[in-house]
């Protein structure tokens, strides 16, 4: 995946006519492969829906704080409609806890499954009759228990994660903002595309090293997830670039709670019909609810400048 986001990043710097290279828009870069090494875990805890939704949130409101403001040495940035702003803030957290709330199908193994197993392509990539999806109501207890202890670490670290999400503009515009320290900086978002993107390369490289060495030389990679993950970087490393002319354009006050929350929304919907990971009236009328307030809070942001 990183190794496409390069590709677009490069792709992105040819266009611009190759601006200066910025060392320090790399920490953005470095900053976002942190929390997206967390991201499989939380979505073999809790799915993609609501581990989207969930690290949306803590994305969208350290965005935003950032740029509403001016933490870390960047320029605040005030909204023409502040209190249109704020409100449709509110709503986007609302939506964000009403989301955690959400209970994820559980799987679990039968008994005809052994406890441990090595990891095998053939399987893995093959429905299994082992697997069973059930009702989280009629789990036995003890394992509910431990469900629900591996469901709140996978919602705390997709809060964390969405703090990182949420800082990886923020050397980028700090460049921006201070023109007299770096004076043959890139002056559009578009220029810093490639070192942000450098960044993730070099870091999910070396999170891939250490997985090598802590597995000792024995990764799990199937040879099928290598055409979706380029595509998956390609796909993204054009969003992203999209993102940094929205900052150009909206600001980060106003960009991030609509383009942090949006995605999860659409994720929660391939949950709903096709991964089916959320299931049952309760969870379905808990997240029609919070998909409302979130995009009315959206529009509202959007609204706002």
């Amino acid at each position: 995946m990183s190794t496409a986001i390069l590709l677009v990043g490069f792709i992105v710097y040819a266009t611009q006519g190759f601006p200066e290279f910025e060392p320090i828009a790399v920490l953005g870069g470095v900053f976002w492969a942190i929390g997206n090494s967390t991201a499989v875990p939380i979505m073999n805890s809790i799915g993609i829906g609501m581990g989207m939704l969930v690290w949306g949130t803590t994305n969208c409101i350290a965005g935003w704080a950032a740029g509403r403001f001016g933490l870390f040495g960047i320029n605040a940035t005030i909204p023409a409609l502040p209190i249109l702003n704020y409100f449709g803030l509110v709503l986007v957290i609302i939506g964000g806890f009403l989301f955690s709330q959400l209970q994820p199908t559980e799987c679990i193994e039968n008994e005809r499954s052994p406890l441990l197993a090595e990891p095998d392509d053939e399987l893995l990539d093959s429905p299994s009759e082992n697997n069973v999806i059930i009702p989280r109501d009629d789990i036995p207890q003890h394992l509910g228990a431990h469900r629900n202890r591996k469901r709140l670490i996978a919602v705390i670290v997709s809060l964390i994660a969405g703090v990182f999400y949420g800082v990886t503009f923020v050397p980028v515009i700090y460049i921006q903002d201070h023109p007299e320290i770096y004076p043959t900086a890139p002056k559009s978002g578009l220029g810093f595309v490639f070192s942000h993107f450098v960044g993730i390369f070099v870091t999910s490289t070396a999170i891939l090293i250490t997985y090598v060495i802590y597995s000792r030389n024995n990764p799990y990679v199937s040879n099928k997830l290598i055409g979706p993950g380029l595509l998956a970087g390609a796909m993204w490393g054009t969003a992203q670039s999209s993102w940094f002319v929205a900052n150009d354009n909206l600001s980060q006050a106003v960009s991030f709670p609509i383009v942090s929350m949006v995605p999860g929304v659409c994720a929660a919907l391939w949950s709903v019909f096709y991964f089916r990971d959320i299931e049952g009236p309760r969870n379905l009328r808990l997240l029609a609810i919070a998909v409302l307030i979130t995009l009315t809070g959206a529009i509202c942001v959007g609204i706002s400048k």
